[in-house]
C-alpha cells in the first residue's frame, strides 16, 4: 500500500548545516511522491525553483528587544 503524507520541514535557509540537511530531505520526500511544506524566513538556497510536491511558507520572525536574538522558535508556532 503506498500513501501519501503531507510533512512540513522546519529550516535555517543557509548554504551549510542544517539548511542543506532539511532541504535535501525535502526534496527526496518529495521525488518519491510525499506532500512538503518547507518553512522557513527565507527561501533555502538549495531547494528547487519549482516542485509540484513542495510548497514554501515564510514566516516573519518577529524582533523583540528583550532578547538578543530574534526568537525564531516563537515566530514558527505561532504562523
Amino acid at each position: 500500500m503506498s500513501f501519501r503524507l503531507n510533512i512540513g520541514i522546519v529550516c535555517y535557509p543557509t548554504y551549510g548545516g542544517s539548511g542543506v540537511v532539511a532541504t535535501e530531505l525535502a526534496r527526496y520526500l518529495a521525488r518519491i511522491g510525499h506532500n512538503i511544506h518547507v518553512i522557513s524566513y527565507d527561501f533555502p538556497v538549495r531547494m528547487p525553483a519549482y516542485d509540484p510536491n513542495i510548497t514554501f511558507h515564510a514566516v516573519s520572525p518577529t524582533d523583540y528587544a528583550v532578547f538578543r536574538d530574534v526568537p525564531y522558535a516563537i515566530s514558527l508556532a505561532s504562523n
